[in-house]
């Protein structure tokens, strides 16, 4: 095989290699954030929707919250008739029950349109692998 075929494979190799299998994982990487982000989101509304179907006292309410690696706290809540969001950038913001589901279906869109996007990106990246892969394969001659 001619030697200047050979390096345009070595190099189309290391680019599959080195670029796209590195942003395909970083695609994927995102693709899980987001998908963690929205299960959150659904298991919040979840959790409202109990609140206000519910007829138990809501002036008070004891529970038990995740602090992380499935150690558990505790927790007194004295009204749950408001609830705390993050909005953003560590910020949080008062709402109604009723305000924060419609913040949480507005969120629940945009990772919807983000995962869809994101998921766009990967299907991409892999065609660009793919196309790679059968030019490589013709460089070399076979079927």
């Amino acid at each position: 095989m001619n030697p200047d075929i050979q390096k345009k494979i070595l190099q189309f190799e290391a680019f599959i290699n080195g670029v796209l299998k590195a942003d395909l994982a970083k695609l994927e990487e995102k693709l899980d954030s987001k998908n963690t982000d929205i299960a959150e989101f659904l298991q919040l509304k979840n959790i409202i929707t109990t609140f206000q179907s519910s007829d138990f006292n809501k002036k008070d309410f004891k529970t038990q919250v995740d602090i992380g690696n499935n150690f558990y706290v505790e927790a007194h809540v004295q009204d749950v008739s408001n609830i705390l969001l993050d909005v953003g950038l560590g910020h949080y913001v008062e709402f109604s029950l009723e305000e924060a589901l419609i913040i949480i279906n507005v969120r629940i869109k945009l990772f919807e349109k983000q995962i869809a996007h994101i998921r766009k990106q990967i299907a991409r990246t892999n065609a660009h692998i793919k196309l790679i892969l059968i030019g490589i394969r013709d460089l070399q001659g076979l079927q």
